[in-house]
């Protein structure tokens, strides 16, 4: 599927840890893991985006309420186990592109808008945590830069139940093409 890149949000353990109780994270991370195979097989740019903040949190401002309170957990450092690909795709994904952001959006105060555009991609696909946060950021915001938008509504997931299932249903289903992973995989063999 050339002109096409998979972007996989905040898959990483910090993150995947919070779902636990909410999600069952063994068959969301198999069913994540089993996309990015089908999607690397079909040949299908495959981009990683983790979010860190440096070790002093020179990046977290205060006066944004999310940077506060990871400013207060102490987590989600560069250096820190918590910013790591989930070990349950970190070893298929050595040849993915790698992103670090620092906001909330994939495509605020990175490079992956350059990746894309230098990689001539047109079309994304996007799945990951949480949905009612960089899931909603990135596809409004690469609505606006005008990428035609996937999102994997079963590879998407959030803490409430509730807010998931409108953002899908009423928010992003506005701006992106909203189906199961198994259609769209469907979609790259045929």
């Amino acid at each position: 599927m050339a002109k096409t890149a998979f972007i996989l949000l905040d898959i990483q353990t910090g993150i995947v840890e919070m779902l636990k109780g909410v999600v069952d994270t063994d068959q969301y991370l198999a069913k994540v893991s089993s996309t990015l195979a089908a999607a690397r097989k079909a040949g299908v740019l495959v981009v990683q985006v983790t979010t860190g903040f440096r070790p002093s949190y020179a990046d977290a401002s205060p006066r944004n309420a999310m940077a506060v309170r990871v400013r207060a957990s102490g987590m989600f450092k560069d250096t820190d186990a918590s910013v790591q690909l989930h070990p349950a795709i970190a070893e298929a994904a050595a040849d993915d592109i790698h992103i670090r952001k620092r906001r909330v959006s994939a495509l605020y105060g990175t490079d992956l808008d350059v990746v894309l555009r230098s990689s001539g991609i047109e079309r994304i696909v996007v799945a990951g945590v949480a949905t009612s946060g960089a899931v909603l950021s990135t596809v409004r915001q690469a609505f606006d830069m005008d990428y035609e938008i996937t999102v994997l509504a079963d590879l998407c997931a959030d803490l409430e139940a509730g807010v998931h299932k409108a953002l899908l249903g009423k928010v992003l289903s506005k701006q992106a093409s909203v189906v199961n992973a198994e259609e769209w995989v469907a979609l790259l063999r045929s």
